[in-house]
Order: C-alpha cells, then sequence, then structure tokens
C-alpha cells in the first residue's frame, strides 16, 4: 500500500454552557486540533490558515440550545451544534466552572440524560469542576477520579461512591478520563494523544505548544 496508513479521524465534541471556564475547554481544543500524524504534517499545521483535513481529531464545540454561550470572563462563543444535531461523537470532554455555573448543569436532566446515552463512547473526560457533572450521572461510581483540589472534598462528600484521589492531575478508569485543576486540561488532552497514537505523538504535540509534560 502506498502512502502513510492513517488512523480513524476521531470525533471530539466539547460540552459548552453559560459561565464555562475557557481554559477548560480552550486547553483541550487547542491540543488536539493540533495534534498532527507525523512531524511533517505537524509543521505544516503551524504555517497554513486553516488545519489539514487528514489530522487525527476533529474538534467541535456542543451546547444544549446550540445557541451562543458567555463564558465565566464573559467571552462569547458561537457552538458548533447542538446536543441533538451533534455528530456521533468518539470523544466528549465535560470542562468546570463556577460552582453556581455546574450545579445548573448538574440539575439539566436533559444535558445528563444525553451524557449518559454517550456511556459506551471510546473516552468520557472531563476537566476540573467537570467531575461534578460527570459524577452526576453515576458513570463514575466505583471508578477513581479527581477534580480541582478546592472541590476535591465536595465531590467525595456529594457523590461517595466515587474514589476520589488527589495525587494526581489525569485520572483514567475504565473510559472516563478526570483532570484536576483548569490548566490540567491540557495534560488530559496530551494524555489522550498518547493513548491513541502513542507517546512520540503526545511528546511531538506537546513540544509544538511548548508545554512541559
Amino acid at each position: 500500500m502506498k502512502g502513510i496508513l492513517r488512523m480513524k479521524k476521531r470525533k471530539v465534541g466539547i460540552l459548552l454552557y453559560d459561565y464555562v471556564d475557557v481554559l477548560d475547554f480552550t486547553g483541550p481544543a487547542e491540543v488536539l486540533s493540533l495534534t498532527a500524524n507525523n512531524r511533517v504534517e505537524q509543521v505544516i499545521n503551524l504555517y497554513k490558515k486553516h488545519l489539514l483535513p487528514t489530522n487525527p481529531f476533529e474538534v467541535f464545540t456542543i451546547t444544549e440550545s446550540g445557541k451562543q454561550i458567555k463564558t465565566h470572563t464573559g467571552i462569547k462563543v458561537e457552538p458548533d451544534f447542538s446536543i441533538v444535531n451533534s455528530p456521533e461523537l468518539d470523544i466528549l470532554i465535560i470542562p468546570g466552572g463556577p460552582l453556581r455555573a455546574v450545579q445548573s448543569v448538574v440539575k439539566n436532566k436533559t444535558i445528563q440524560d444525553w451524557i449518559i446515552k454517550h456511556k459506551s463512547i471510546e473516552f468520557i473526560c472531563s476537566v476540573c469542576t467537570g467531575a461534578m457533572i460527570l459524577g452526576e450521572t453515576g458513570l463514575l461510581n466505583g471508578k477513581k477520579a479527581t477534580t480541582h483540589h478546592l472541590a476535591l472534598k465536595m465531590l467525595q462528600e456529594k457523590y461517595p461512591d466515587i474514589r476520589v484521589e488527589s495525587d494526581r492531575k489525569v485520572i483514567h478508569d475504565c473510559n472516563l478520563i478526570t483532570s484536576g485543576g483548569v490548566s490540567s486540561g491540557i495534560n488530559m488532552a496530551l494524555y489522550l494523544v498518547e493513548q491513541t497514537m502513542g507517546k512520540s505523538a503526545a511528546e511531538r504535540t506537546a513540544k509544538t505548544i511548548e508545554f512541559v509534560l
């Protein structure tokens, strides 16, 4: 066979909601979007205005209604899809935000049911306090998980069946990946790259964004 054998292109949906933390979703989005199949394509991505169609991850944003949301810092974001018309996902990322915003999503049965519907996809990931949203689904029961250091006690008290840990930035249990703290979404995304494409690809991507693993 001529040419390079490529892995399948994974569809990555990032759930957004009002007052979500910007870095929680832009960190993973940047890491996965800039990941390339090889060193040459990595360089091309840095020069071209548009990312290569051969990139291994297709990243898009999703809100409940498909309407614009406002982040915790006031930045407005127009999502790509609603939970009704989004493509089939391989990976779902649930970012965190301030407690009141997270509590609103925790109480939102429509979003909770939508997350549960994806329980068998390749990976469901949370960033920071997004673990509270994932915890409400029950999918983390009996599994190890982490969150922002200020929310660890709250996560454990609210969901006693979760085995909450504080000594790692990224915890992987079955197809669920949780990460602690706002910037840990970058660590989580690089971990995803390593799990799906290998360590050298993760190291190459980390070097591209000048992030120390």
